[in-house]
This record gives structure tokens, sequence and C-alpha cells, in this order.
């Protein structure tokens, strides 16, 4: 077991781009947002070490996303989420897998913007050149970004 909890401290987990719909610009109140992880980070990662006799091997693979999302609420996905597609998917409709609605503008939030914050656990198995293997304590990986969210004001004009 000390040579797969070696191997495991030997992982070069990547860290995970978090990425949203809308990607600029601020976040409206009451319209969905899409979360996701890029595909490129989103795969499993090994790693070996090696004793007199043998080998062992250690490979993490994501498991969940968990967002918070910087007013209190916290979003945890099975998976990467889907990314938004302008040309296949509806501005203001829900992502099919990973997502959140704010309720509130973020202009009292600390700088005016809401801290978000992504931890992305890692299921961590090894496996021995001898035949042994087993689950190991998982990793966590976790990032970091800011979204302003804003509350669209309507303007009524009298034509009379």
């Amino acid at each position: 077991m000390t040579v797969a909890n070696q191997a495991r401290d030997s992982l070069v987990l990547p860290t995970a781009e978090i990425s949203t719909s809308p990607s600029s610009g601020p976040v409206l109140v009451q319209v969905p947002v899409w979360l996701w992880v890029d595909d490129g980070t989103w795969r499993p990662v090994s790693a070996q070490a090696s004793v007199p006799g043998g080998s062992v091997s250690v490979t993490a693979a994501p498991r969940t996303a968990r967002w918070s999302m910087g007013d209190g609420t916290t979003v945890t996905c099975d998976g990467p989420g889907v990314p938004f597609d302008l040309g296949r998917d509806d501005p203001a409709g829900e992502s099919p897998e990973c997502g959140h609605t704010y309720r509130r503008a973020s202009v009292g939030a600390s700088q005016g913007v809401y801290a978000v914050r992504l931890a992305v656990t890692w299921t961590v198995t090894w496996e021995s050149s001898e035949g042994g293997g087993g689950e190991l304590d998982p990793l966590v990986t976790s990032t970091a970004a800011e979204l302003e969210v804003v509350e669209s004001q309507g303007l009524v004009e009298s034509t009379g």
C-alpha cells in the first residue's frame, strides 16, 4: 500500500477550467447559467511506482464536479456538464446536466461579483503487477472564477 500511495502522490492532475454560458459579459438574474468542464481535463490520469520485483499503477478518474456558486448555492454534477452551443441550444434554456439560475444580482457581493468555486473529486484506484489492487482516498482539485450577475431593467414610455 505504501508504493500505491507513492504513485498516488506522483499523479499530476489537470486543473479544470470553469466554463459557463454566457461566457462573456454579465449573467442575468433568472436566466439559466450552463456549467461545464472542458473534456480535455475531464479524463483519467495514471502514474506508476516501481519496487524490486514489480510495480504499482495508480489511476485517478474524475467523478463529480461541485460548484459553489457564490450566492450560497452548491450544485453537484456527476459529470463534466454539457458545453453550450449557440447553434443548438436555447440561450434561455436550462442545461440538461449541470446548471444554476441566480435569483439575486451580485451587487451586494464582494466587489460586485459572485466568487464561483469548482471542486472536482477524483476516485483513485491502484493495481499491482502481482495482481492486487483496490481503492485509495479520493483527490480533489479546485479552481475559482468571478461572475457578475445583474438584473435587466425594463423601461415603459408613454406615447400620449
